[in-house]
């Protein structure tokens, strides 16, 4: 055999050439691709827990406290975590999220429901007349609503402003859009069977001396009306847990007692499983966290506040009582 010959033998037993490695070639992009989906899930985990509450990340600890998660099989897991409760020691039932997935699909659609409709709807057939833009429609308190969902449950508040008031001046008697938005509450409400509360609130204007009535009375009759409305449209008598009124005892822009924001009501769809909140790691109570409501569904309607809102000027009675502005 020439040298030639046993070269080439040489060459084509070692794998020369460009061929070399080809069986192994790609296997570093499966390995990278698998890397940076670890990495994203990660940093989407992380995300997720900085933007949560302390009492947001003990509902979401509880979840997996329960047995759902290691059912058919999975392993228990036990002990202390140091400085704090123990992982399996308060478990809780998988109703809590599935009562938070009903109350945001309520929030959902009752933030469609307030939403504008389209030109092309608004000149539809059968449009629904009762969301329309116009004298009466629901929409026109959109920017007066805020929707939050938090430990208590689904929160939904309508405020004043100086366009649309609520109310009658120093009256409960409501205004026929108000009464559209209640429409809407309830129908979103009637497939339910949580608990609701009213509270109605005022601003700080006194009424004048010698006058048998106070901003207590005046949200209470107020939050009175809007619980026998929302009675009329379909919520039995069993539903309302409570009918509050606070006067101008919790002020919502308190540098501006007078604001329109101040006076407005508030109906809280309550849960039926309370969600616990965790120990500090002394075990002295509940840890305290801002309410800041938790809201996976975004924020639905910014209500239009301001607390360096300027007080009003209108022109008052003799004895002080400005009709203008209750």
């Amino acid at each position: 055999m020439s040298g030639k010959e046993k070269s080439h033998r040489r060459r084509a037993q070692h794998g020369g050439g460009h061929g070399g490695g080809a069986h192994h070639g790609g296997a570093w992009k499966v390995a990278y691709a698998d890397f940076t989906t670890a990495m994203m899930a990660f940093f989407l985990l992380m995300w997720i827990l900085a933007a949560s509450s302390p009492k947001q990340k003990s509902a979401i600890a509880q979840y997996f406290r329960s047995e759902g998660p290691f059912r058919n099989g999975g392993g228990t897991m036990t002990g202390n975590m140091k400085g704090g409760m123990g992982l399996l020691s308060a478990p809780i039932s998988n109703s809590i999220m599935d009562e938070t997935q009903s109350l945001e699909m309520v929030a959902r659609d009752l933030n469609e429901a307030m939403a504008p409709p389209t030109e092309g709807a608004a000149g539809g057939a059968g449009a629904d007349s009762s969301q329309g833009k116009g004298v009466g429609g629901a929409s026109d308190l959109k920017d007066q609503m805020s929707i939050t969902l938090g430990d208590d449950g689904l929160v939904i508040e309508i405020t004043d402003d100086k366009q649309d008031e609520l109310f009658s001046v120093g009256g409960d008697t409501m205004n026929p859009k108000f009464q559209r938005v209640l429409d809407q509450i309830a129908a979103k409400l009637n497939g339910l069977n949580n608990k609701v509360r009213v509270e109605g609130y005022t601003d700080a204007r006194p009424y004048p001396e010698g006058v048998d009535y106070s901003n207590w009375e005046l949200s209470s009759d107020r939050a009175n009306a809007a619980r026998r409305y929302l009675e009329k449209r379909g919520l039995s008598r069993d539903r309302f847990e409570s009918v509050v009124g606070y006067g101008d005892g919790r002020l919502a822009a308190p540098a501006s007692p007078l604001a329109p924001a101040n006076r407005r009501i508030t109906i809280t769809v309550l849960r039926n499983t309370p969600i616990k909140t965790s120990v500090d790691s002394a075990g002295a109570g509940p840890i305290e966290a801002p309410d800041t409501g938790f809201q996976p569904f975004g924020q639905m309607v910014d209500p239009k506040r301001s607390e360096s809102a300027p007080t009003d000027s209108a022109p008052r009675t003799p004895g002080g009582y400005d009709r203008n502005e209750r």
